[in-house]
């Protein structure tokens, strides 16, 4: 295949939505499989809810994700700037050209004039779609005088457009479901359409692929096409993700959830419905913010989140930060979600970026929805875990720790290795990993009474466990090495299994009688901690 260029072209409205990341890389594997180049554009012309923030956001969880493009933010090249909010006079150049061309024209509507004839239509069981109207000289002077500004719209040709998609076939429209669409606004801040028509155009983009919520939007995208000459990039719209209950994967998904466990802690507490000042105050908000969230205003993820922390919501995991949080490591992310609606053709799961690169092909993508499922990820987390080597899992720790708070932020980057080396082939993620070594940062105030009548009040467990304490307080050196040996002398002085003198002292420093292999263990907690611990379950009995 001759090489192709392709783009991801996100909003920076929010975080990061795992659907974007399955977008970007599927253009990066095209790009990358026929030696072509995989360009980052913002789309930041949307001024009331774009963000610096967001947008460095986005970068951030990209370069994690190791998702790297050839052109874009950081990676100048030929095409900038990659911020559309920076573009704007190219944008008008061309709004002038489709003018003058007379493609394009002035209209001088209000919104709630617009809004009017919608409901009317509505009302009358039609479709609404708006057309050309002719103004009169006085009626364009009354509205300047009054200082009503006006878009600007690309006249529908009237005819039909087809989409001849790379994953869905052609998709056609009548001439009857196009209308007249605005180009330019009235802030003078171009549409979505039209910025991202221009920008593709200029950034000769060959192959635009984007989810299929976006299929409604590329027929009018062909129209600006046609009005400018241009031949059009070719188009491919990807299924869905949707939840494992079967209903798209959105971040709305987060604020309800967030609702429905606020509304259900207030009725359990007694709180009276549609009061929230309650809540307010322990989730350190205004009553404003919380009042307008539970009453549907908005749907802000970091309301939802503060509340979750209050009332223990368990939120659905829908960005890529969501998924930092959570231990996740990028490769098994990354492998999962190429998988979610593509397959290599054969019954490979565990997959490299080089190896999807070899295997990636449009005609491979599906046309239905796929289904999130978050035990099947967290077999490729686990995989991950045990797969990746030492140094790449510990680059991926202080990643994670650089976004939770940890007590593993502490240790030394040799206890590191040694917490990884012993919980890599049992942990799914970093926060399990963190759950099961709880007990090294945090010594045993009580020990499980099953575990301690099964391995230490029967045969003389307590006097085994005393016998080892002392070997262990003189040994010269506390490695796994020496500990080990320490062990398997006594035992073979005893003529005992191991496990009678292992599962003791593993009930003493962990309460529970569950640990990694004892003598990791042990080492890691050092000679004094383990003294401590023994000493302190001797005098418990």
């Amino acid at each position: 295949m001759a090489p192709v260029r392709t783009r991801f072209a996100p909003s920076p409205t929010g975080s990061l939505h795992v659907g974007g990341v399955r977008t970007s890389l599927y253009c990066l594997l095209v790009a990358r499989s026929t030696g072509g180049q995989f360009l980052l554009r913002i789309e930041d012309t949307d001024r009331v809810r774009s963000t610096d923030e967001a947008a460095a956001g986005i970068l951030r969880d990209l370069q994690w994700l190791g998702l790297q493009w050839d052109e874009g933010p950081i990676v100048e090249g030929p095409n900038g700037s990659y911020y559309q909010s920076q573009r704007l006079e190219l944008y008008r150049e061309h709004v002038r050209q489709l003018i003058a061309a007379g493609k394009a024209y002035e209209a001088y509507e209000s919104p709630a004039e617009l809004d009017a004839e919608r409901k009317t239509a509505e009302a009358g069981k039609q479709n609404y779609r708006f057309h050309q109207r002719q103004y009169t000289p006085e009626q364009v002077a009354q509205w300047k005088a009054e200082g009503r500004v006006p878009v600007v719209r690309l006249r529908a040709p009237g005819h039909a457009v087809t989409v001849n998609d790379r994953v869905l076939g052609e998709v056609t429209v009548d001439a009857e479901g196009l209308d007249d669409f605005v180009i330019l606004k009235a802030d003078g801040f171009p549409t979505y359409h039209f910025a991202v028509v221009v920008d593709d155009h200029h950034m000769k983009i060959d192959l635009v692929l984007r989810g299929q919520e976006h299929l409604m939007n590329t027929h009018k995208h062909l129209l600006l096409y046609e009005a400018f000459g241009w031949t059009p990039p070719e188009h491919g719209h990807l299924p869905l993700i949707f939840n494992p209950t079967g209903t798209k994967m959105s971040k709305r998904d987060k604020a309800r959830v967030a609702r429905e466990t606020a509304r259900t802690l207030g009725k359990t507490r007694g709180k009276p419905a549609d009061d929230w000042a309650w809540l307010a105050t322990e989730a350190g908000l205004t009553p404003t913010e919380v009042t307008s969230f539970m009453a549907k205003q908005h749907d802000g993820v970091q309301v939802a989140e503060a509340l979750a922390l209050v009332t223990g919501a368990d939120l659905p995991r829908i960005e890529v930060m969501d998924y930092r949080k959570g231990g996740y490591l990028p490769e098994a992310l990354i492998n999962y979600l190429c998988l979610l609606g593509w397959s290599p053709g054969d019954d490979r799961e565990l997959l490299t970026v080089d190896e999807m690169v070899a295997a990636f092909t449009i005609e491979r993508v599906q046309k239905t929805p796929a289904r999130f499922d978050y035990d099947k990820l967290g077999w490729f987390n686990t995989e991950a875990m045990k797969t990746l080597s030492e140094d790449q899992l510990l680059l991926r720790l202080r990643q994670w720790l650089e976004v939770v708070p940890s007590p593993l932020a502490a240790l030394s980057e040799a206890q590191q290795r040694h917490l990884l080396r012993m919980y890599r082939p049992r942990a799914k993620t970093f926060v399990d990993l963190q759950v099961q070594s709880r007990f090294l940062f945090q010594a045993p105030r009580a020990w499980d009474p099953k575990q301690v009548d099964k391995h230490v009040a029967k045969d003389g467990g307590f006097e085994r466990l005393a016998t080892l304490r002392a070997a262990l307080a003189t040994q010269p050196t506390f490695t796994p090495d020496s500990v080990q040996a320490a062990l398997q002398e006594l035992c073979a002085a005893a003529s005992l299994p191991i496990g009678k003198l292992a599962q003791p002292a593993r009930v003493a420093v962990s309460g529970t009688g569950v640990s990694p292999e004892l003598a990791d263990t042990l080492a890691f907690l050092g000679r004094d901690e383990t003294l401590r611990r023994f000493d302190a379950f001797l005098a418990s009995r």
